[in-house]
């Protein structure tokens, strides 16, 4: 395979990967009135873990290949803090403010900290790619500005930005060492879900046996989580961690679209121009990057 389809096939993982993340804030204010995002965050790794176990089983051929300690705890620490920081904002701010400020930010976040840990320079193709899709997310943040922002909302989904951005970093160097995608995938929300694991039961169990809950619970631990960080780990092996988190932001763009079929959410023109100035932005980091 050419090293230009090898990239190619990466990038279409992570757009994949990003439109299974899209649908997390949507799912949750519909299935999760009432419940404890931290509830919901800690309950969706638990079963994300055992999904991607799964996988991993079935997938991964038996190597010598050990996983790197450092890596390992830094990857589940990032993951551990954006689950917990995105639904407690998606909660807090709604589901577009949330889903756009932190997957706009982990671009801006991924290139410090890859920069910081490995010396990976973006490329100038990610430069213009991030500066597009930033535009656009501006954009599409217009539409909100008139009722207000809730600045501890926005915050957390700061801090989940940065979550992420170390989590991509440190998985993509795993998977240089060789680390297989779905090994590494099971090993970081295995640990994860052990470090938030007492958050369960914030809300107590009842939830989690209604109609409601088991469904949402299965949604995001199988399909958002199963399948998309599959997909994400797939796909980070073969770009550039810096890349990676630009092309992901096919989740914000995917959330807003169901933010307004779904919730009936109502959208600017500037917001829908945004829209298309996103895409465009990952159109040409998946051609060219």
């Amino acid at each position: 395979m050419s090293e230009n389809n090898h990239h190619r096939l990466g990038a279409l993982g992570i757009l994949a990967a990003g439109i299974c993340f899209g649908t997390t804030g949507t799912s949750q204010t519909l299935l999760a009135k009432g419940i404890s995002p931290l509830a919901v965050a800690s309950t969706r790794l638990f079963i994300g873990a055992l999904t991607l176990l799964l996988i991993s089983r079935f997938t991964t051929k038996l190597r010598s290949i050990r996983f790197p300690r450092r890596d390992l705890w830094i990857s589940g620490v990032g993951i551990a803090i954006y689950q917990l920081s995105f639904f407690s904002s998606v909660k807090l701010t709604g589901v577009p403010i949330a889903t756009l400020t932190a997957l706009g930010s982990a671009p801006i976040f991924t290139g410090l900290v890859a920069y910081a840990l490995v010396r990976e320079k973006p490329t100038r193709v990610w430069f213009f790619a991030t500066i597009l899709t930033t535009i656009g997310i501006a954009l599409l943040n217009a539409h909100h500005s008139e009722k207000g922002f809730n600045f501890f909302g926005v915050f957390l989904a700061l801090v989940a930005g940065l979550g992420f951005a170390f989590f991509n970093v440190a998985s993509r160097r795993a998977l240089n060492a060789g680390i297989e995608p779905t090994r590494l995938a099971a090993g970081v929300f295995t640990l994860a879900a052990i470090l938030v694991f007492p958050f369960c039961f914030v809300a107590g169990t009842h939830w989690m046996v209604t109609a409601k809950g088991a469904g949402l619970i299965l949604w995001l631990g199988i399909f958002t989580t199963g399948l998309g960080y599959t997909l994400y780990a797939y796909g980070l092996k073969r770009v550039h961690s810096s890349t990676a988190s630009t092309l992901v932001l096919a989740e914000p763009a995917t959330a807003t679209l169901l933010a307004v079929v779904v919730l009936g959410d109502t959208l600017s023109a500037n917001s829908w121009l945004g829209i298309a100035v996103v895409i465009a932005g990952l159109l040409f980091l998946a051609i060219r990057g």
